[in-house]
């Protein structure tokens, strides 16, 4: 009978000291866009074909300080051919790629809204490949679509210095178009 006493009397004991705290769970890449480091953006136009290949690509400069934590990419195929595409992480690309205007930070609340440390760069008809660097992955885009690959959740980082480009090869005599997007978060190296 004691046991049982003192074992109700530690529950009422506990049960007056309970507090209740809310938690919010998000995904990580919402928490990071909350927190301003966030972003999003696409290259200009590629084009390629009779030869020639293009690229796409998040470029890390050296000096950046950040590594970036890739969540999605989208590759929109403007042509009426199928297009490849090979993932090259860490290499020398061809070219010196172009940079480009269109990105924003997800957190447009924040005012001034951040600005990221790295470059989203394309290049168009070029006759080398990418040197150096892991081949990772190959995707078939079909004509007229949008291939959208998404919630990689960080899984891919890039440090200073280092790059991953999505690069077209030549469809054969025809011209082809493409366009790259990406989502990514970026944190201190």
């Amino acid at each position: 009978m004691h046991d049982q006493e003192m074992t109700g009397m530690n529950f009422k004991s506990m049960e007056s000291e309970k507090h209740l705290n809310e938690v919010t769970v998000l995904p990580e890449n919402v928490y990071h866009s909350y927190l301003g480091e966030y972003f999003l953006g696409q290259t200009d136009l590629i084009s390629f074909g009779g030869g020639f290949n293009g690229w796409g690509g998040l470029v890390n400069p050296a000096d950046s300080n950040v590594n970036i934590f890739l969540n999605a990419y989208t590759i929109s195929n403007y042509s009426n051919e199928p297009l490849t595409t090979e993932a090259w992480i860490g290499s020398i690309l061809p070219g010196n790629g172009k940079t480009s205007p269109h990105v924003a930070a997800g957190n447009q609340a924040l005012n001034p809204p951040p600005i990221p440390k790295i470059d989203i760069k394309s290049a168009s008809f070029l006759s080398g490949k990418p040197s150096r660097g892991t081949n990772a992955f190959v995707r078939r885009v079909e004509p007229i679509t949008t291939l959208t690959k998404h919630d990689f959740q960080g899984m891919f980082i890039i440090p200073p210095g280092s790059s991953i480009s999505l690069f077209f090869l030549s469809p054969g005599k025809r011209q082809a178009h493409a366009r790259v997007a990406f989502g990514w978060w970026e944190e201190k190296a």
